[in-house]
């Protein structure tokens, strides 16, 4: 029984102090209350003739107080969680996911050159027609690794190699088909 709320009527209010004191239903005596007495978010604040239900305690000087005080027909404002629009959730997905996009494709250039080397090396060590190159021959040592002049070249070889296999080079100034012959191959 100690959970059921006793039910007064506040019989005098002094709000600039916060105070007031409640005649119960039931029984002559008087009931302080405060207004910490009440929840923070009452609508309004207590007024004379108000009828509240509430808790009571008594004091270390044996007066009653009433705590956890509710203003009858006097609903408690309920706080709302800050709204944020769905849009801003949507921009930030959608940059997440422009930033996915992109890394996918730069990943797929990355392994489509590699794939685009791994096969043109293999078609150059097969050879025009699909005939195969032992694996000892000289072109097995070369890949087409970006060179395109002779003085980025080590040998007459990786050169002829080059011209012969690789794209965008500049070794055979007079189209004879062979690189420069002033530069490795005498």
């Amino acid at each position: 029984m100690a959970n059921i709320r006793s039910k007064g009527t506040l019989s005098k209010w002094i709000d600039d102090k916060g105070f007031g004191f409640l005649t119960p239903e039931k029984g002559k005596k008087e009931t302080f209350v405060h207004i910490s007495a009440f929840d923070r978010n009452i609508s309004r604040r207590p007024i004379v003739g108000d009828i509240i239900f509430y808790h009571v305690k008594i004091d270390e000087k044996g007066k009653s107080k009433a705590y956890d005080a509710v203003i009858e027909g006097v609903a408690p404002i309920v706080k709302k969680s800050p709204f944020r629009p769905k849009k801003h959730h949507k921009e930030h997905q959608s940059k997440n996911s422009w930033r996915i996009f992109v890394l996918c494709i730069a990943l797929l250039i990355g392994g489509g050159g590699n794939i685009f080397n791994h096969f043109k090396l293999a078609t150059v060590q097969r050879g025009p027609a699909g005939t195969q190159h032992s694996n000892t021959s000289s072109h097995a040592r070369y890949t087409c690794a970006g060179k395109t002049r002779c003085n980025q070249m080590t040998s007459c070889e990786e050169a002829t190699f080059y011209l012969k296999n690789c794209t965008g080079t500049m070794m055979d100034g007079d189209g004879d088909g062979r690189p420069r012959e002033s530069q490795w191959c005498n």
